[in-house]
């Protein structure tokens, strides 16, 4: 209608904004997922560690020395098995889902993941400040765990970008492996080599 306004010109807009819908639903999903099993296992892990139910503990008082803190190699293992754990899961959802290697898109799935992980840790310490544990919060923020946390989740933010190298070399082992796989059955084999019936009586 001549003289109206109207919200999309073309059907190609309203395609382009749907898409651009989707695919914000799509990363607003899979990043809930990475930080909610991330989240979970950290809660797990964290209270193990606590009741001393995990082998670090005793390992940590194994690297101890004279000079050194059990209490800090207790919370450097503790880091390095919450990494392997956000790296484990972040590998698991993006090949389920087939997410592809692209660089922006990875990155916009580390920035919701770190965006929930930061609301969900914001929420815990408001918890614990409100039980009058404001004070050790802060202590531990300023202490070694306070870093530690601080790298973890460096560690858990960038973890979708990193596992694209990872992804590639795994993709080309794969498609190495398929290729001599092939190659063998096609003309590897002894008896790919053997003649035919057919062929042996054209030879005679």
């Amino acid at each position: 209608m001549e003289g109206s306004w109207l919200l999309f010109e073309t059907t190609d807009s309203i395609i382009e904004v749907l898409w651009d819908i989707a695919l914000a639903f799509f990363v607003i999903r899979i990043s809930f997922y990475y930080f909610l099993l991330t989240f979970l296992s950290s809660i797990l892990l964290s209270y193990l560690a606590y009741a001393e139910l995990l082998p670090i503990t005793t390992f940590a008082h194994f690297l101890s020395t004279s000079t050194s803190d059990p209490l800090n190699n207790h919370i450097l293992l503790l880091t390095i098995l919450l990494t392997i754990t956000s790296a484990t899961w972040a590998h698991l959802i993006l090949r389920h889902y087939e997410v592809p290697r692209v660089a922006h898109f990875r990155l916009a799935i580390c920035s919701m993941a770190l965006a929930f992980m930061v609301s969900a840790e914001m929420v815990v310490a408001f918890a614990l400040y409100e039980e009058g544990f404001g004070g050790w919060v802060w202590e531990e923020m300023k202490s070694v765990a306070g870093v530690a946390w601080g790298g973890w989740m460096v560690m858990y933010a960038v973890m979708p970008v990193l596992l694209m190298g990872v992804e590639r070399r795994m993709e080309e082992e794969r498609e190495a492996r398929g290729t001599l796989g092939l190659g063998y059955h096609r003309g590897g084999t002894v008896l790919h080599k053997l003649p035919t019936i057919n062929e042996e009586k054209a030879m005679m």
